[in-house]
């Protein structure tokens, strides 16, 4: 080869090396960024936190979000932290408008849920606000879960979704089983008060989904004609919004087979409601006839009587009657209910029904010995002895001050 071919061969071979530089380095750059930002910015931006939480940024670097160049600063933003606040609250949270802009029937279908009231509702009741004097058990015990699920995204979904291959277990064919069962409703809907996740987990439904992918919790409580992302049942829909929730059972079952399961949730459903207001009755009589004082921690009615109802009546700084009916009402009641909604057997009768009877016997035996006890101590002249209610270092006394307006 004379050098002239040389020199034209060194020269083909030094523009492939530019070239792949070149389009390596456009590679690695942040492909999309926010108005009045900068690639720099991003690259900044990622190279402080790589090294502050180094899986992290690997988990989004291999993300859908990673490898479609959407940059960290789309997100968070391009302020940088100061490393004194770099904790897990103050690291720029991301909002649900944030995740809109471009996951729009997202943002659409989370607005239509009752997920957007959670601070509210969570806010505004006696159990809140008695923990204002424990900040951080309501941090974890309530913020977590009601401020999270309203103020951001990834309460439900992953903030840095994965493109690694996922596990896939045995599946309908042409079907891949991920095992994201429960959508990540799991993370709120669960434990004694609200137990959705066991119940389902011990269903028929979930051997079904182990072996085919659905149902999930998307199949039933979603809307499968308009935005999937609508979740059903708000309770404002009233009458509606259960038939349309109802109506998603017609994908598997006869509507014959559905109504009569229906009509069976419904029933177990009063019964429980009935037993529960009778033990409210009981307690509601000691209260009026002076044989109960009621305690710190309730909000009083109208009547001067506490409601004994879930936004009003708490679990602590309770007499024991009460405590009682705190769990009968918030406890077995919503077991359950929410078992035979979810067809678990197990949940609606021995964690649910049979533990509904044993509270209200509970209930109905305290009652019985406050009157007697009562009686006695009236006939006999005997002074009773209460001791001091344990109260939280912090506490003001006025924690419940603004639900009493």
């Amino acid at each position: 080869m004379n050098l002239k071919n040389k020199n034209v061969l060194w020269i083909v071979v030094g523009v492939f090396i530019i070239g792949g530089i070149a389009l390596y380095a456009m590679s690695s750059q942040p492909t999309v960024v926010p108005a009045g930002a900068t690639a720099q910015q991003a690259i900044e931006f990622e190279s402080y936190y790589k090294d502050k939480m180094p899986l992290k940024y690997e988990i989004w670097k291999t993300s859908a979000h990673g490898e479609n160049g959407v940059t960290c600063i789309n997100c968070h933003g391009t302020e940088l932290i100061d490393e004194k606040d770099l904790k897990y609250a103050n690291f720029a949270k991301v909002s649900p408008e944030t995740c809109g802009e471009c996951h729009t029937e997202a943002l659409d279908g989370f607005n239509k849920t009752r997920h957007v009231q959670a601070v509210s509702f969570s806010q505004n009741n006696v159990r809140f606000k008695l923990l204002d004097a424990f900040p951080e058990m309501q941090q974890q015990g309530c913020d977590d879960c009601h401020t999270k699920v309203e103020e951001t995204c990834t309460s439900c979904h992953q903030g840095h979704p994965t493109a690694l291959p996922k596990p896939v277990l045995q599946a309908l064919p042409g079907q891949a089983v991920t095992g994201n069962f429960t959508n990540g409703c799991e993370n709120c809907h669960m434990g004694p008060d609200h137990p959705q996740r066991e119940a389902y987990e011990s269903s028929v439904h979930f051997q079904v989904a182990q072996a085919t992918g659905e149902p999930t919790c998307n199949t039933c409580h979603t809307s499968q004609d308009n935005n999937h992302y609508i979740i059903q049942l708000k309770n404002e829909d009233g009458e509606a919004g259960k038939n349309e929730l109802w109506s998603n059972c017609l994908q598997c079952h006869s509507e014959e087979y559905v109504q009569d399961s229906r009509n069976n949730v419904e029933a177990i459903k009063k019964e429980t409601l009935r037993i529960v207001g009778a033990a409210r009755t009981i307690i509601r009589d000691l209260y009026k006839d002076g044989v109960l004082k009621p305690s710190e921690g309730s909000l009083l009615d109208k009547d001067g009587l506490p409601p004994l109802t879930a936004k009003f009546f708490g679990y602590s700084h309770e007499s024991d009657i009460e405590s009682l009916m705190f769990e009968l009402h918030k406890y077995a009641e919503a077991t359950t209910i929410k078992g035979a909604q979810h067809f678990s057997p197990d949940y609606t009768h021995w964690h649910g029904f049979a533990e509904l009877w044993a509270k209200y016997l509970a209930i109905k035996g305290e009652a019985e010995r406050l009157y007697l006890e009562a009686g006695v101590k009236d006939k006999l002249q005997i002074e009773a002895i209460e001791l001091p209610m344990y109260t939280y270092p912090n506490a003001t006394g006025h924690e419940l001050d603004s639900l009493r307006k």
